[in-house]
């Protein structure tokens, strides 16, 4: 029997389930956990993604880590406000045209079920009261689903279904990562923290961080528990300071280099 075009073959492999948190800005931190895991060669067999974590560890397993680091990189001020600011629509005070076509760019045609490393984006679907679990199928959708902030980006349609935030209910995916749970250690990055800075302009932005933060922050607590190893990148900046990417990505190597060595133990006592 012939195998099928364009399919890639999956090594089976004992390694981490690796679980990444929502966060917004800061979760570029995830692009530093990244680099720390892969330059000590830890065995990453799957990656479980909400929101920012879809989002950056979508590009991880389709082998784009550099470029949505270039991007986060560029980003200044000036072109966070070309690329977020447009006239709101109905559904969303954020018009998300320009966010798109940034992903089409490099990800449109990415099959999720082609990827190296096999890859689950969580969001849930408001129209029917659901979670909605991305294991196949295209990835541009499935990291546009799972980045849709409530009131802030427009949801995305599926056939009957409204698609928004994973973080809605899974702010830490690790309910999806233990039905996986074989000989995988299963390791968390959450970076859903109470909010650490004065408000000193009440603006829209500011008042939906800080209307967030709080709720999000103790459902992330309680459903990191389960985790094998946690890491917590200490990020002191808000939901939208994309401009600050190269100080919260090495947060995230920070926090990264401190859990090797727990790592490391842990899957040594899985031989």
């Amino acid at each position: 029997m012939k195998k099928k075009k364009g399919k890639v073959k999956r090594v089976k492999r004992r390694g981490i389930t690796l679980v990444l948190s929502g966060g917004s800005a800061k979760g570029l931190a995830h692009i530093g956990v990244l680099e720390v895991l892969d330059k000590n060669k830890i065995p990453i067999k799957r990656v479980i993604g909400t929101s920012a974590g879809a989002l950056v560890g979508g590009f991880y397993c389709a082998g784009k880590l550099d470029v949505i680091k270039n991007i986060s990189m560029q980003m200044s001020k000036k072109k966070i406000l070309k690329l977020f600011l447009a006239l709101p629509t109905l559904r969303g005070l954020i018009n998300t045209k320009k966010v798109d076509l940034l992903l089409k760019k490099y990800i449109e045609g990415v099959k999720i079920e082609n990827l190296k490393t096999p890859f689950i984006a969580v969001a849930f679907d408001i129209k029917n009261g659901r979670k909605y679990m991305f294991d196949r199928g295209d990835l541009f959708k499935a990291i546009r689903s799972s980045i849709a902030i409530p009131g802030v980006f427009a949801p995305f349609e599926i056939g009957n279904s409204i698609l928004v935030d994973g973080g809605v209910t899974d702010v830490v995916p690790i309910e999806v990562a233990k039905k996986f749970k074989d000989n995988d250690e299963i390791v968390v990055v959450n970076l859903e923290t109470l909010p650490n800075i004065e408000i000193k302009n009440f603006n829209i932005f500011n008042i939906i961080d800080y209307a967030t933060s709080f709720g999000l922050a103790e459902l992330a607590r309680l459903e990191e528990k389960d985790a094998d190893v946690i890491i917590h990148p200490y990020t002191k900046v808000r939901k939208f300071d994309f401009y600050k990417a190269e100080e919260i990505i090495n947060e995230g190597r920070k926090a990264t280099r401190k859990a090797i060595p727990m790592i490391k133990k842990k899957l040594k006592r899985r031989k």
